[in-house]
């Protein structure tokens, strides 16, 4: 072996034992930072799940105050079948339990001592005693089919004489 290739092999050894012998404080302080990154990441996980369970809870809160203010309609009540207009020129058209088709606007009185509260679209609320009611929507009407419409007469081909493709 070479001198060259020796001091070499003695050099790599050398510091070899200098790392295996590094500052038992430096792998404390990295392993600390590492751990610490840790916590932080999972300091920030809590938060986020803190904040949604906060906005299932809003969510829930607000939900249960709408079912409180509305209840089921009842059988034969009427059935939404429009809302039109814009702001507050609002109306709704409403399908009673006869059939009868209605306009209503917010302050309307309906039959069974029922009055309109509010009206959005797609949505109509009524007061009925000292509940309150969200209509329900009307079926879409079934298309009708009236009688068959006769077939137009059949248009006549070229005169006699004229060969099929020439007549223009």
């Amino acid at each position: 072996m070479s001198n060259k290739s020796l001091w070499c092999a003695l050099l790599v050894s050398l510091l070899g034992c200098a790392h295996a012998h590094a500052d038992p404080t430096a792998e404390k302080l990295s392993r600390i930072e590492g751990e610490t990154l840790l916590l932080k990441a999972r300091e920030r996980q809590l938060d986020v799940q803190g904040s949604i369970l906060m906005k299932q809870n809003q969510i829930a809160t607000i939900q249960a105050a709408t079912n409180a203010l509305t209840h089921a309609p009842g059988a034969g009540d009427p059935q939404v079948r429009g809302v039109e207009g814009l702001g507050r020129a609002v109306f709704a058209t409403l399908q009673l339990g006869d059939g009868t088709v209605i306009e209503v606007q917010p302050g309307d009185m309906l039959p069974k001592g029922m009055q309109v509260v509010s009206i959005a679209p797609g949505n109509v609320i009524v007061r009925k005693g000292k509940q309150r009611v969200r209509l329900a929507q009307a079926a879409p009407p079934q298309p009708q089919f009236g009688p068959a419409l006769p077939m137009p007469p059949a248009i006549p081909g070229p005169p006699p004489g004229l060969p099929a493709g020439s007549a223009r």
